[in-house]
């Protein structure tokens, strides 16, 4: 009986944990402290190779690294994903979508969006963005070395920064996980970005 009790305990903690990250829609990190909005996002660097185009769109080097304040965005949208995480798999056409939306919408002169594969190789990332035909730079962190910086975030994870005086980035919005609807997501990008 006793046996019996400590297994149902078991699932019952599994089956919470579970719906809670079905519900977030994201996959956890433990020890994840999200940087604060408000703050300062640390000088980052981007690696891996890009193609001459979306470098150029980028206004950086196609080789790396390159520290993430020479970006040349009025606000940046940095999304921190693993090819591993299925929720990242299954929103990936979503956020394509976004990535569209901004362009449609006369905005990606003044909004970029990039990826940080947490995790993720070069290899993996480049296998990423073809298979799902991702229209945005992606880069790696195959040893962690970004994610730790930047607070060690579940995936999807989104930060949305916006250019300060001093040529850095401060960060106006945060969320874990999903994105539902690519429009209610830039309208509110917009409206945190004062824009």
């Amino acid at each position: 009986m006793k046996r019996f009790l400590i297994l149902v305990a078991a699932l019952a903690l599994v089956a919470a944990a579970s719906t809670q990250a079905l519900a977030v829609e994201a996959s956890e990190a433990p020890g994840a402290k999200p940087l604060p909005v408000g703050t300062a996002f640390p000088d980052v660097p981007l690696i891996g190779p890009l193609q001459p185009a979306l470098a150029a769109s980028l206004g950086i080097a196609a080789t790396g690294p390159t520290p993430i304040n020479t970006v040349d965005a009025e606000v940046l949208v940095v999304e921190i994903f693993s090819m591993y995480c299925p929720f990242c798999q299954r929103e990936a056409p979503t956020i394509n979508e976004l990535h569209t939306l901004i362009d449609k919408r006369g905005l990606s002169g003044r909004i970029k969006l990039i990826g940080i594969g947490a995790g993720n190789s070069d290899t993996e990332v480049e296998i990423f963005r073809k298979k799902y035909n991702v229209p945005f730079a992606l880069f790696s962190d195959s040893a962690f070395a970004v994610h730790q910086r930047i607070g060690q975030v579940g995936t999807p994870f989104f930060y949305v920064l916006r250019k300060n005086a001093a040529k850095g980035y401060d960060i106006v919005l945060t969320h874990l996980g999903v994105i539902h609807s690519p429009a209610d997501f830039l309208a509110t990008i917009t409206a945190k970005a004062g824009m």
